[in-house]
């Protein structure tokens, strides 16, 4: 699934629907099984926003597996 952010021109109304999808699509993230699972639903949700995907990764941190997290911290510069 390749993500297509909103366009509408109107770019806070695109911001809250992309937060909107985020927001739907983030739970997969901790439900992931594997690591594969896990890298995938990481890249599907940095495609439609990697803030509030870091967000979303330090307030969930004890919820995510070590090994998971290795493969998240690896796509930020700044603490997880």
């Amino acid at each position: 699934m390749s993500y297509r952010k909103p366009n509408t021109g109107n770019s806070m109304n695109d911001f809250f629907t992309a937060l909107s999808d985020f927001v739907q699509l983030s739970p997969n993230l901790l439900q992931a099984k594997n690591s594969e699972s896990f890298e995938i639903w990481l890249e599907k949700l940095e495609a439609i926003d990697k803030r509030s995907l870091l967000i979303f990764l330090r307030n969930h941190k004890d919820e995510i597996p070590e090994k998971h997290m290795k493969l998240a911290k690896r796509r930020f510069k700044e603490d997880i």
